[in-house]
């Protein structure tokens, strides 16, 4: 690459710390790193011997970059594209957070998905994530990378930050994501190098502020509040640092993190809080800023939500036996969709529903028609389905044609509904009528490029 770095960017962050300019920028002209984290629930063979992410338990780097798209193992939700750096939220968390303990949390700047997976894959099975995002159509790609991760406690909402508000010290943990000029990811997407300008980071400082001034009050006394960006500039990280300590009841936390992998650890200028600053030329990864602060003790009250209350299951889940364990759940109709949750958080949806506008809840597993169930592609990708659901292996070629959503010739052993499989991974469903074969893999979903087997 021929990558220019502003010399307004090395203006805006220098004398936070010693800068190695000509590394800085020598790095600027290689390619970016890549990697991904594979998914706990979903174990395959895929990555298994390339190298880990120092930080983060199933993050591994490739040696090259592989068609993704053309991956059926990618699209079962085995692993997840993610940005080496910020897999760095793990080690912050397990320093910092108990996972023993049940958790109600919340992702609010969340798509397209990376941070709120792996929160996802730290949480118990009692614990619950809503994982949100603002703009309807990111809030839908989040929606589809959540529903492939397959768990079931974690939920998605399409709301502005300001909605949350009445959710007063509801959230253990709240990861701000926060939109950002993104010069941390000038490898990723050059074109930003060109764009790039501190009239941007100005813009992005002043709605930083203000998603945080509508979320903080949401952190649960003791609870978690962490900020990240994928900006170089001290205005949006250490100036951020001395805004949230100078308008929260909050403490800066500092983190144990090791000499060699590189990170440098920073303090605000003002409140002397602690961030930790990722720079392409020290460590295998973009550009990324992450500062982690715990509410202190408060006198307020919280919001009025009994997480012990529990509704009587008034939903007939016999549908669901072939398909799942159905003890401890609960049915919801929607419509005519019928959507299964943890039994303990239907009380927990009805408030929540009452302030943000969740868009999935639970498992979505599809239409009841005269006793029985047409399934739901979200059905297919959960994790804790049952492993006796009949199923057909595919083949590399006619699994990217299933994904493709075209007609594929296979055999069935008889007539109904089997998954589909990769490598023992579920694609989603086929129904075999006899006389033909439909493919139910979602239109939304489906690969758009014919080429992929002819590559």
């Amino acid at each position: 690459m021929n990558l220019s770095i502003p010399e307004e960017l090395f203006e805006s962050f220098c004398h936070i710390t010693p800068l190695d300019r000509t590394a800085f920028t020598e790095a600027h002209q290689q390619s970016a790193v890549n990697s991904i984290r594979l998914n706990p629930y979903k174990p395959s063979d895929a990555f298994l011997n390339e190298e880990h992410v120092p930080w983060c338990n199933n993050g591994r780097y490739l040696h090259e970059r592989p068609n993704f798209t053309a991956d059926p193992l990618l699209h079962a939700g085995c692993y997840y594209v993610q940005e080496a750096s910020s897999m760095f939220l793990e080690y912050a968390l397990k320093q910092l957070v108990n996972f023993d303990e049940k958790l109600i949390t919340l992702d609010l700047c969340a798509s397209p998905g990376g941070k709120s997976t792996l929160l996802s894959s730290l949480l118990n099975e009692d614990s619950i994530l809503i994982s949100n995002e603002v703009i309807s159509s990111r809030a839908s790609v989040l929606s589809e990378n959540i529903s492939k991760w397959g768990k079931m406690n974690t939920w998605v909402s399409n709301s502005d930050p300001k909605q949350f508000k009445p959710l007063n010290q509801l959230f253990d943990i709240i990861l701000i994501d926060a939109p950002c000029s993104g010069s941390g990811l000038f490898r990723k997407m050059p074109d930003f190098a060109n764009e790039w300008n501190m009239n941007t980071v100005h813009l992005c400082s002043q709605r930083q502020q203000r998603i945080l001034h509508d979320i903080a009050d949401c952190v649960k006394e003791n609870g978690l509040m962490i900020y990240m960006t994928c900006s170089f500039c001290e205005e949006e990280n250490e100036d951020i640092i001395d805004y949230i300590l100078g308008q929260f009841e909050v403490e800066s936390c500092k983190l144990n993190v090791p000499v060699e992998w590189g990170i440098i650890e920073t303090t605000s200028l003002k409140e002397q809080g602690y961030g930790y600053r990722f720079f392409p030329h020290l460590l295998k990864g973009e550009g990324f800023f992450i500062a982690c602060f715990r509410r202190k003790a408060l006198n307020e009250t919280s919001s009025d939500f009994d997480s012990g209350k529990r509704k009587k299951n008034q939903t007939d889940l016999t549908p669901l036996i072939p398909y799942l364990d159905i003890n401890n759940k609960n049915g919801l109709m929607i419509q005519d969709q019928l959507v299964l949750i943890d039994s303990k958080y239907e009380p927990f949806l009805e408030f929540v529903g009452k302030y943000v506008k969740i868009i999935k809840k639970g498992i979505l597993c599809g239409k009841v028609i005269r006793g029985e169930l047409i399934p739901d592609h979200e059905l297919a990708m959960f994790a804790d389905r049952r492993k006796d659901i009949p199923s057909i292996e595919l083949t590399y070629t006619d699994a990217i044609m299933y994904l493709q959503k075209e007609h594929i010739q296979i055999e069935c052993p008889s007539k109904g509904w089997f998954l589909v499989t990769y490598q023992e991974q579920s694609l989603g469903w086929i129904k075999n009528l006899g006389n033909r074969i439909n493919n139910y893999y979602p239109a939304n979903y489906r690969i758009l490029n014919k080429n992929i087997l002819s590559a």
